[in-house]
Parts: C-alpha cells; sequence; structure tokens
C-alpha cells in the first residue's frame, strides 16, 4: 500500500446504467492521476524495424506505462456483466471507444428537422394557437404531430409534457393513435417519462388516461416513468403513479421494476410508506439484483440520513446518546427513522433464508463494506444478528471493521467491542498483511478531515484514532510488517508525513497571530500601570484617586490583564519553538494553544475592565459619557472573542472533550 494510491479518490465503478454521468466522473479522475492524455489521443506505436532515438524510446516506454495503467483502471472498475464488452481492448483508447459505442447515449441528429424549430417554441412556451396553426399548416398534419422536434429526438407530446403544459397534451392527445402515444425520444423516454420533471400531477394524469401501457414502458437505462419521477424527487407525480401502476409489475417475477423502484423510494427518502408496502407484498425484492446487478440491499448501505447514527447532532443531543447507549432511541418518534428500520429488518429476514450460493448473489457483504464505508452501525449489526456469515463471506479477508477504521466511522469500530471475535479480528491481516493498526495507519479520507478545523487538530484526530486501535491491538502485532515491510507506526509517519508538515505551519502561524495580540495588549496594560488615572500626589507619591473603590478595580484588572497576556506570549512562543513531533500533536500542542488562548482571553476581557474603571475615576459623575464609551470598548474586544472563541471551543472539546469512540455503547449488541 503506498501513499501515491491513496492520495487520489477511488475510480467511479460502472455497471452498465448511467453511462454519461459515469464518464464524466471517470474522465475526471483519469485527468488527475494524468492519464486522460493517452486514453483520449492514444499514441503511435512505430514499425518494427524503426530506428528511435533515446528521447523517444524513453518517451514510447512512458507511453506504453501510462497506457497499461489506464487500461487496467477502466478493466478493474467494470462490473463482470460489463467487462466482456472490452476483454479484447489492447490499449486503453480503444476500450474506452468500445464503452462510449456500447453505453453512451445515442442521438439520432438525422431525423431532427430544423423547421420544427417554431413548433418546439410554440410548444415550450405553452402557445396552443400557434401549435395548433403549425400542425394544420404542415404538409402531413398527422406525421407534425409525432415528428421529432429536436436534437434529442422529442416530439411534441415529449416537450409539453415537459414544460408541464396540460391543456395542450389535452388537445394534442386526441389528434395522436394509442400507438403514437407510446413513441419514445432517443434516451428512450416516453412522455410520461418527460412528465416526472414537472410539479403538476395533471399532466401524468391526462397521459396515464389517454394510455395505461406508459406506466411500464422503460427508457434506455431500463428505468419506468415510476423510478424516474423518484429519482428527481417529484414526490407528488411519484404518490400518483404508485397508485396506478398495477402491483403485479412490481413484483421480482417481473423483471427489475420492483427492485429499482424500492432503491430508488430508499434513495430519495421520499414514499418510504409506500416502500414498506411493496417490500413486505414482496420481500424477495430486498435480495432481487437491479438494472446495475446492484440490490435494495445496497440502497440501505448508501443512505447514512435515513438512520439515527447519520444524524448531525448537537453537543446536548451527544451527551444524551452517549448515556443512552442506544441509537435507536435517538429521535425514535421521526416516522423516517422508524420506517427506514422496518426495511432493513425484512429485508435481513430475507437473508437468513438464502442458501450459501444465494447469499452470494444477494451481493450482501457488499452492501456490508458499503455500510462501513458510509458510517452506519444499525445496518452492520441487523445483518450480522440476522446473518454472521456475511462477515466473513467472500475471499478478500478485510471485513466491515476493517474498512470501517480505513474510512474513519468510529460508530462503526465501536462494534468490535460487542464482537466475540474481537480479539481474532485485532490480529488479523488483509491481502497486503495490513493489521487494523496498519489500517489506523493510513491517511483518512479527504472527506472525514475536511470535517476538522485546521491541519493541526486533523493530525490530532489521526492519532487519536491510532491509539484507539492501538489500544486494542495485542502486543504480539504491534511491530507486525506488512507485505510492504513496513510496521504500522512506519506506515503512519510516512502516510502522514505531509498533514504533520501542514498542522506544524498552521500552528506557528496561529501562534504567530495571537503572540503579537498578546504582546500588543501586554504593552498597553504595562504603560497604564505607571500612567494610572488622575495622576499621583506631588507629596506623598500616592495615586490621588488611590482610595477610591474604582480605582482598585483598575489596579486588580490591570494587574490580571498584565499577567495574563505575559502567560499567553510565553505559551504561544512554547509552540512556535516546539520540536513538532507527532505525539506532541496529540495533548502537547494543543494544551499550549488552549492555555494560550484563555489566557489571552482574560487579558483582553481585564483590559477592558481597566479601560473602564480608569474612566470612571477620572469623569466621575458623568455617567453620560462613561458608560457608552466603556460600551464602545467593548465592541473590538468582543468581536475578537467572538470570532475566535469558535476555535478554543474545538481545540478544547478535540482535546479533552468526550471521546469520538463509546466502547459501552455496543459492548452486549450481539447478544441482545
Amino acid at each position: 500500500m503506498t501513499c501515491t494510491s491513496l492520495s487520489l479518490p477511488a475510480a467511479p465503478n460502472f455497471s452498465g446504467d448511467s453511462y454519461d454521468f459515469w464518464a464524466i466522473k471517470m474522465k475526471r479522475f483519469l485527468v488527475l492521476s494524468d492519464l486522460w492524455e493517452i486514453v483520449e489521443n492514444g499514441f503511435e506505436v512505430p514499425a518494427a524495424n524503426a530506428q528511435l532515438s533515446t528521447a523517444k524510446q524513453q518517451t514510447l516506454r512512458e507511453n506504453y506505462s501510462k497506457d497499461a495503467k489506464a487500461l487496467f483502471i477502466i478493466q478493474s472498475v467494470l462490473s463482470d456483466e460489463i467487462f466482456p464488452c472490452i476483454k479484447d481492448a489492447t490499449t486503453a483508447k480503444e476500450a474506452w471507444e468500445k464503452l462510449q459505442h456500447h453505453y453512451g447515449t445515442k442521438e439520432v441528429v438525422e431525423d431532427y428537422d430544423p423547421r420544427y424549430a417554431p413548433l418546439y417554441a410554440a410548444l415550450r412556451t405553452g402557445n396552443w394557437d400557434a401549435t395548433l396553426k403549425f400542425i394544420q399548416n404542415h404538409p402531413q398534419p398527422a406525421e407534425a404531430v409525432k415528428a421529432k422536434i429536436s436534437h434529442e429526438g422529442k416530439r411534441p407530446l415529449h416537450v409539453a409534457a415537459l414544460f408541464g403544459h396540460h391543456h395542450i397534451l389535452e388537445r394534442l392527445l386526441p389528434l395522436m393513435s394509442t400507438e403514437d402515444v407510446k413513441l419514445t425520444d432517443n434516451h428512450g423516454f416516453t412522455a410520461l417519462h418527460e412528465a416526472t420533471y414537472g410539479r403538476d400531477v395533471r399532466v401524468a394524469q391526462c397521459l396515464v388516461q389517454r394510455n395505461r401501457e406508459l406506466l411500464t414502458i422503460p427508457s434506455n437505462d431500463h428505468w419506468i416513468p415510476l423510478t424516474r419521477a423518484l429519482s428527481v424527487g417529484n414526490k407528488e407525480t411519484a404518490a400518483y403513479l404508485f397508485r396506478e401502476i398495477p402491483a403485479e409489475e412490481l413484483a421480482p417475477e417481473k423483471g427489475i421494476n420492483g427492485v429499482n423502484v424500492l432503491s430508488m423510494c430508499f434513495s430519495s427518502q421520499i414514499l418510504l410508506d409506500e416502500a414498506l408496502k411493496l417490500l413486505r407484498n414482496y420481500p424477495k425484492l430486498a435480495v432481487t439484483a437491479g438494472d446495475s446487478g446492484s440490490t435494495f440491499l445496497e440502497a440501505l448501505a448508501s443512505v447514512p440520513s435515513a438512520f439515527p447514527s447519520g444524524r448531525q447532532l448537537t453537543c446536548w443531543e451527544r451527551w444524551i446518546l452517549r448515556r443512552r447507549r442506544n441509537i435507536y432511541k435517538v429521535d425514535e418518534s421521526n416516522v423516517t427513522y422508524k420506517q427506514s428500520r422496518e426495511l432493513l429488518q425484512i429485508a435481513c429476514e430475507q437473508l437468513s433464508e438464502l442458501r450459501k450460493e444465494e447469499l452470494e448473489k444477494s451481493r450482501a457483504r457488499l452492501a456490508l463494506i458499503q455500510a462501513a464505508k458510509m458510517g452506519i452501525p444499525e445496518f452492520i449489526k441487523e445483518v450480522i444478528k440476522k446473518h454472521p456469515h456475511v462477515f466473513w463471506a467472500g475471499e478478500n479477508p478485510r471485513n466491515a471493521i476493517f474498512v470501517g477504521v480505513e474510512y474513519r466511522q468510529a460508530s462503526v469500530f465501536d462494534l468490535i467491542h460487542g464482537m466475540v471475535w474481537k480479539n481474532a479480528l485485532a490480529e488479523m491481516t488483509d491481502r497486503n498483511g495490513n493489521t487494523l493498526l496498519h489500517m489506523a495507519g493510513v491517511l483518512a479520507p479527504s472527506a472525514q478531515l475536511h470535517d476538522i478545523s485546521g491541519a493541526a487538530l486533523q493530525m490530532q484526530r489521526e492519532l487519536q484514532w491510532f491509539k484507539e486501535v492501538e489500544s486494542i491491538t495485542p502486543a504480539s502485532r504491534k511491530e507486525s510488517l506488512n507485505n510492504d515491510k513496513k510496521t504500522a507506526r512506519q506506515l503512519f509517519t510516512e502516510e502522514h508525513k505531509d498533514l504533520g508538515k501542514q498542522g506544524e505551519k498552521w500552528m506557528k502561524g496561529t501562534a504567530t497571530y495571537f503572540s503579537l495580540v498578546a504582546a500588543l495588549v501586554a504593552t498597553v496594560v504595562f504603560a497604564a500601570a505607571f500612567t494610572v488615572p488622575g495622576g499621583n500626589d506631588q507629596t506623598t507619591g500616592y495615586p490621588i484617586f488611590s482610595k477610591k473603590k474604582a480605582f482598585v478595580v483598575f489596579v486588580l484588572s490591570d494587574a490580571i490583564s498584565l499577567f495574563s497576556s505575559s502567560t499567553s506570549i510565553i505559551m504561544f512562543l512554547g509552540i512556535l519553538t516546539s520540536r513538532y513531533a507527532e505525539d506532541d500533536f496529540l495533548k502537547a500542542l494543543p494544551l499550549k494553544l488552549i492555555t494560550g488562548l484563555l489566557t489571552l482571553f482574560i487579558s483582553m476581557a481585564s483590559m477592558l475592565v481597566a479601560f473602564s474603571a480608569a474612566l470612571f475615576v477620572m469623569l466621575h459623575g458623568k455617567a453620560w459619557i462613561v458608560i457608552p464609551l466603556s460600551f464602545l470598548a467593548c465592541v473590538p474586544i468582543a468581536s475578537f472573542i467572538w470570532l475566535q472563541f469558535p476555535l478554543f471551543v474545538e481545540i478544547t472539546v478535540s482535546t479533552f472533550g468526550p471521546s469520538i469512540f463509546n466502547r459501552n455503547a455496543n459492548k452486549h449488541w450481539l447478544t441482545r
């Protein structure tokens, strides 16, 4: 496992659907990998007897290497069903072009007649008079009503449905035969597919009443209109289509429509009540493969927000959660959580009835791994309770706990404390010889790190993960070498080298900024100590207002401000001169920063009190001046504290607050 391979996001997998979206993502990945140019343009292979210079030979070797790497990446992201399409391709360019030919959007541009542009414009704006006039003036009115009038092959019915003009549909439909109503565009969309993009249910009603076959006609990507409505979040139209489509059309025996609808309901988090009814009627849908080969189980494992563990909790709610020791009790009244849990339970009940061969086809293990990546402990618990074999199934020993550590999902890792095979997991290795501790040594995904402010706190979180996993690792495994001959600590150091440098830079920059502010405060309050308000008595040398209470307040607050600002400067200097060892980021450096910030806040607040007390001493009896000036003095200091206080709180909570790990919450989950 190398640092380079982990610095890029994972290449997107392709199972046959949504090629255009996949191609965009894959192109971006290849660009980041510096491989897109070789895929797009290929390279010229010289004749066998050609004489090449040393430079050209080197370039040719580099091109061969890049092409082989690009071809391997493209092959590795394809499902087993898609791979035969490119198995004979010898270059990355050839493989890419074959995929584009088989799965890319096929637009029949030659069928489009630009003379239909006025008709398209009239339909788009909802102008029935102009629409009717164009049709009547056309040499073949019957052809005009069903002609392709856009580059995407959309017909008049499609355009009217897309823009939600039901009044035009009501007039167009009588001019068309039943078969004409079923005509599709270049994407395989019927007019009912287009109606799902609008919010006017009457459009869908017009079309369904005219021809109910539209309900079950799939597009090129194998989606019926109901699936499309769910994918675009059109709840009203989807609810109508759910009521109209015959229930038996969604049965697993009828094909992939049922599982597609079920998965899209859950993914879009709408009409979960309808999804529940569907799954109760046809529980086999839970383990039936959809159009891309994926199952409903995988959809369940891909939406963290559908479960309590995926909810963004406030500090107060998090505190309550840690004491309830049961993730299901959080906001149990939330209907979405209840429905998601019931869907999960029904799906897992189906797992318990499957034989080993059927279990592999259900892709339950893939779903379990996906749940670990997304941080959904509820899914992992339910699956393991119903079918523990899923946890260990497959040839790859990298299980859900390994993945949970790699993707820094604390709620998933916590499950290990309730597993009877906890010690076995701590000693296991994957194909690369990596233990759990090695996985903790790998740099966390960027998405996890970006939620934490500053590189220093990111480094601290990484160290907290490493220490937590190390605490359950047997002593005999702490120094184990992986296939790259590296211990977990060596891997951690190598992977976090750049993050450590960034953390050092962040710490020094922050300390320099705050030390300047602290030095300024110290200078002001030190000078104020020798230029007391009202001056000194010329005879005795004592301050003139020394007997006034306000003067005592001035002296005390000025002294506190001086001492605290001096302490703050010392703390920040300690940060600037630190050796910046890895473990310093865990406690030592954050503690210095916390102390420095706290004393800086105290010094600034004390300076404000000293200023107000000095005004009160000198302008005694003139409250109308003292009070407004004191409030005005609060503005800049309060603004500074208000801007920097969140950083102080985050550092304090990260260092001394509740741990992100909760061993007690999952001690007995497998035996309940």
